[in-house]
């Protein structure tokens, strides 16, 4: 029984994750309630909350892991400001050249992955900004089959005390999730 409520326990904080999620990303579009500001010339409003998603699927045609995060674009720009770089101007006209390599090299920092016991490298793709959040996608090759996968996920916790990072992730048929917060930052699952 105690497993049972552990796992129903875990459920309930995810749905509430992903539900939190969506209403700030409600609230930013315009809807009632919202406050809009310019990106160009404000700065961003801060959010009663800290989390970031990660979607990760392993594609066996392929045989990659493919990832995207979602970040929200303030929290990433402060986090990498911290680490020194300028204002990057995240989506905006004015964002700043080699914005990708920063945010690049701090995903390659604070999310590690070993694959079937093995820590393997992953590549940036690329990014897109939706509307107060960011989506980072980055690819794992050569995982023709996936057993398990130990993730080691820092994004931000040094930034926020109360950051959690929700990682979903689909794999041999099987959908599994992932809470990472200060008092967790390495999990494994096994396939």
């Amino acid at each position: 029984m105690g497993s049972r409520f552990i796992l129903i326990s875990l459920t309930g904080i995810l749905v509430f994750c992903e539900a939190t999620l969506s209403l700030a990303d409600t609230l930013a579009r315009g809807r009632p309630g919202s406050v809009a500001y310019n990106t160009e010339t404000e700065p961003p409003k801060a959010h009663p909350f800290y989390i970031s998603v990660c979607q990760v699927d392993h594609n066996p045609e392929s045989g990659a892991l493919e990832m995207s995060f979602r970040i929200f674009m303030d929290d990433l720009e402060l986090a990498l400001e911290t680490m020194g770089t300028d204002r990057l101007h995240l989506g905006t006209e004015r964002e700043v050249e080699k914005a990708d390599i920063y945010i690049d090299r701090y995903l390659a920092r604070h999310v590690v992955i070993e694959i079937n016991g093995r820590r393997v490298s992953a590549a940036f793709l690329g990014k897109e900004v939706d509307t107060d959040a960011i989506w980072c996608y980055v690819e794992v090759e050569n995982i023709p089959v996936l057993e398990s996968m130990t993730m080691t996920n820092t994004l931000l916790l040094k930034t926020y005390e109360d950051q959690v990072n929700l990682v979903h992730v689909n794999a041999n048929g099987q959908k599994k999730s992932l809470l990472f917060s200060q008092q967790q930052i390495t999990q494994t699952l096994d396939f």
